[in-house]
């Protein structure tokens, strides 16, 4: 007897990929940065993925792109993934949000978890849209600071400063050796995210409030047909962002996860994903959030972008330095 996957399943697919990847892109660099500390970076590769935790970097070097049509060579992996997260939003509402970014992975298990143990709770949904304003405070201070408050001398200056240069050794110290006001915010976040699904997500994440706005113009929609609809319910109780699916085709908070596509009841779904108009398959997201972060690392590659430009010998000094090596 043949096992075939289901459509839950496969929809997520990606996202343990995408995480999994991470993970062992952490404990390489974690082994990096050990090895800078003890004066022996040269043992062990820094691995270019964790300047994905590095969006402000990469906003920076999206600016110093636009006004020099030159890649910033300290952190170029990070400007890539930055690129392709963008290009993901435009095109395939917040694919890389809903199959690719691992803190939303992350997000949606507690959601999940908070769901079983029967804590899940939903806001007044006035409450709720006020809530989710930070992160467009936050999105719009980080636009408005990186392209406007900072000339390109400063821009220059930051991206190659050994601050910016080790801010992801500086991250992975912040994790290693947390404050009391550290662990205290990541409990109660952790607390939320069980209380209320995708809180961070829908509340906090200025990443995901620039792509929910480009995925408010882009090609890609939900569509419902109401009078194929059944009311049941079964989309919103599956939606990791707690959306109900008559918020409209374009939610600024859809994760194009497909969870609602793939659980409607109906034979002929009636919650679809539409591009340009046209109904497409529940796995369009996926196949094109993985299709487009797969061009984005090659392109990259091929044109010897993704790994760090910096002399070796230079960033084991800087990284030791940053460590207390």
């Amino acid at each position: 007897m043949s096992y075939r996957p289901s459509p839950q399943a496969l929809s997520r697919l990606p996202q343990w990929f995408f995480f999994l990847a991470t993970l062992v892109i952490g404990v390489q660099f974690a082994r990096f940065c050990l090895a800078a500390a003890a004066g022996a970076a040269a043992a062990v590769s820094r691995p270019a993925g964790v300047e994905g935790f590095l969006p402000i970097s990469a906003l920076l070097g999206l600016r110093r792109l636009l006004a020099t049509a030159a890649f910033d060579p300290v952190h170029p992996a990070g400007l890539w993934i930055l690129l392709a997260a963008m290009a993901m939003g435009l095109a395939f509402r917040k694919a890389f949000c809903g199959h690719v970014c691992p803190v939303g992975f992350l997000v949606v298990r507690l959601g999940r978890l908070g769901q079983r143990l029967t804590l899940s709770r939903r806001l007044p949904r006035r409450l709720d849209a006020a809530l989710g304003l930070p992160k467009y405070l936050l999105l719009a201070f980080f636009l408005w600071t990186t392209f406007f408050g900072m000339d390109l001398a400063a821009v220059e200056g930051f991206l190659r400063s050994a601050y910016n240069i080790t801010a992801d050794a500086r991250m992975l110290l912040l994790f290693a050796h947390p404050s009391v006001t550290s662990v205290l915010v990541l409990s109660g976040l952790v607390l939320a995210g069980l209380i209320y699904r995708g809180s961070f997500c829908r509340w906090l994440c200025p990443y995901g409030a620039l792509l929910g706005l480009l995925a408010k113009i882009g090609p890609t929609a939900l569509t419902r047909d109401a009078a194929g609809c059944t009311g049941c319910g079964r989309c919103r109780k599956v939606c990791p962002m707690d959306l109900p699916i008559t918020a409209g085709p374009r939610p600024m908070t859809c994760t194009g996860c497909a969870s609602c596509v793939i659980a409607c009841p109906r034979p002929q779904s009636a919650v679809r994903f539409a591009f340009a108009g046209r109904p497409v398959p529940w796995w369009t997201t996926a196949v094109g959030a993985s299709g487009v972060f797969a061009l984005a690392y090659l392109a990259a590659h091929a044109l010897g972008q993704w790994d760090s430009g910096l002399p070796p010998a230079m960033l084991a000094r800087l990284y030791a330095l940053a460590l207390g090596g």
